[in-house]
């Protein structure tokens, strides 16, 4: 039987072949992982990897400050007598002494003023112990916080009653007059914290827990 050869193309045809099939099947296999890689790449990293549980404790760690509110709502109210501190220098103790009748008293609280009747609020949660008439100061009404006592003077209508339960800021009256200041719509305050009279500008800016 006479031997056949290959012709001198056959071969490195092969090889050609081979070398294209081998250089297909690499480049496939790298786009496969390349697509494996670009899906782990476009994970929506936005997703809350945490569970609602982490959420509150988030929540529950920020604590918030409360403090007293100032006894009142309206823009145009202003300082008119500020409280008279002893330690203060004589120029503002003089800016703090109420005059009355010829004599010249210390402002024992606050003194707001203002040309329009404003609402006055309660500063903090409280029962009514008291309301009464005074000859000079008008209507007073007392709130009893704990062992934080308020005192708002010169009031004209009152919205609660003696033994109402009250919230921080809710409306308990109305501005009013009483004869240290009779131009103007005016509200007296007073705080008192264990029996003692302090300073309201000191009172407003005390956390709640510091005045239990």
């Amino acid at each position: 039987m006479k031997k056949r050869k290959l012709r001198g193309f056959v071969l490195p045809s092969i090889y050609i072949i081979t070398i294209v099939v081998l250089a297909i099947g690499i480049t496939l296999l790298s786009r496969n992982v390349m697509s494996s890689d670009a899906k782990v790449d476009n994970y929506d990293y936005s997703v809350n990897v945490f569970n609602e549980e982490d959420d509150d404790v988030y929540v529950n760690d920020v604590v918030s400050v409360n403090k007293p509110s100032k006894p009142f709502i309206g823009s145009d109210v202003v300082v008119a007598k500020d409280f008279y501190d002893s330690l203060s220098s004589a120029e503002v103790q003089e800016k703090s002494l109420i005059f009355y009748e010829n004599t010249y008293m210390p402002n024992t609280g606050i003194l707001y003023a203002s040309d329009n009747v404003f609402d006055v609020i309660a500063s903090l949660s409280g029962v009514v112990k008291e309301i009464k008439q005074d000859e000079i100061l008008g209507t007073v009404l007392t709130i009893l916080s704990d062992n934080v006592t308020c005192v708002y003077y010169t009031l004209g209508e009152v919205l609660v009653k003696q033994g109402d339960s009250v919230n921080q800021n809710d409306i308990i009256a109305k501005s009013g007059q009483g004869k240290i200041d009779t131009t103007r719509q005016t509200l007296l305050f007073e705080v008192y914290m264990d029996g003692v009279l302090v300073n309201p500008n000191t009172f407003y800016e005390q956390i709640m827990n510091e005045l239990d």
